[in-house]
């Protein structure tokens, strides 16, 4: 029997407190659960875990053999990341997170390509604007818009990103074509929902002066204000990278040129550590040299 399989179930059960769950974590019956638990205790002669209808629960050798299981498990796994460099056969599962905007219409095009280079190499994006520490999640990396600063991550600057001021032609022909900033107190303007509160713009641009809680129309969605702007129901600050395509095609029409926040750096964030898997670090240096 596998003992360093064994030793991750083992870890896993004391996490879960379920032996079918971690049998569905590891695609094996709870009975295997079970059976490589034992395989665990009879390898030292002494009972790990107390097991009653009730559950189960560590014995004060088991809580000893946690810990040190729990040590030798990520050596192990560091083990493996080392040999991957020998082996020049890069191959998994990263994790990564992304505001939703920037995901959709910047990072995808990019991770489109690297997979096409590393076919062997699985993406997981998950789109999200929270600003909450998603590293609690067990992503590998993260990608956030504005400056961040956090000892326990490593941070690179790896784009830029333009926020602008468009409205389609038929709004701007019912009400004008506003000269500045302060022009659209006298205007509809769509509202994306996190400026009200958390986000990092406030530091950078007086988001006051759009007056968003006074806005008919706030969603947490730009591609959804997006879609409002283009049917004439006001006008919209969300990234070029968005709006792009409506502005080729007359759909929308950019405004206030030279009045938007100034492009704000995209960082992507991964953990302080000091040997990355082989196939995060050529994500990394995939990411951090492309050529925009």
């Amino acid at each position: 029997m596998d003992r360093m399989r064994a030793i991750d179930i083992f870890i896993a059960v004391c996490r879960e407190k379920s032996f079918s769950k971690v049998a569905n974590q590891f695609d094996i019956s709870p009975a295997m659960v079970s059976k490589y638990v034992n395989f665990l205790e009879k390898d030292v002669n002494i009972k790990l875990l107390s097991r009653s209808t009730r559950g189960q629960k560590l014995t004060e050798a088991g809580i000893l053999y946690l810990s040190n299981a729990e040590k030798l498990s990520a050596q192990y796994q560091q083990l493996k990341h080392e040999m991957e460099y020998f082996s020049g056969e890069p191959q998994g599962r990263i994790k990564i997170n992304a505001p939703v905007t920037y995901g959709t219409y910047q990072l995808t095009h990019r991770i489109s390509v690297f997979i096409e280079k590393y076919p062997d190499i699985q993406i997981d994006l998950e789109l999200s604007d929270s600003l909450s520490d998603v590293f609690l999640d067990d992503f590998d990396m993260i990608f956030r818009i504005g400056d961040l600063q956090d000892a326990s991550y490593i941070s690179k600057k790896v784009d830029e990103q333009q926020l602008i001021f468009c409205a389609s032609p038929q709004y701007l022909g019912k009400f004008g074509v506003p000269d500045n900033i302060s022009d659209l107190e006298e205007h509809l303007f769509l509202g994306f929902k996190a400026w009200q509160s958390h986000s990092r713009l406030k530091r950078e641009f007086d988001i006051d002066s759009l007056r968003i809680n006074d806005s008919k129309f706030v969603c947490n969605s730009g591609n959804c204000l997006r879609v409002a702007a283009c049917q004439g129901q006001g006008i919209i600050l969300q990234p070029f990278s968005l709006l792009k395509e409506n502005i080729e095609n007359s759909t929308l029409v950019r405004i206030l040129v030279g009045q938007e926040p100034k492009p704000r750096p995209v960082h992507l964030l991964y953990p302080a550590k000091k040997q990355l898997p082989l196939k995060v670090r050529l994500f990394i240096d995939f990411i951090a040299n492309y050529q925009r």
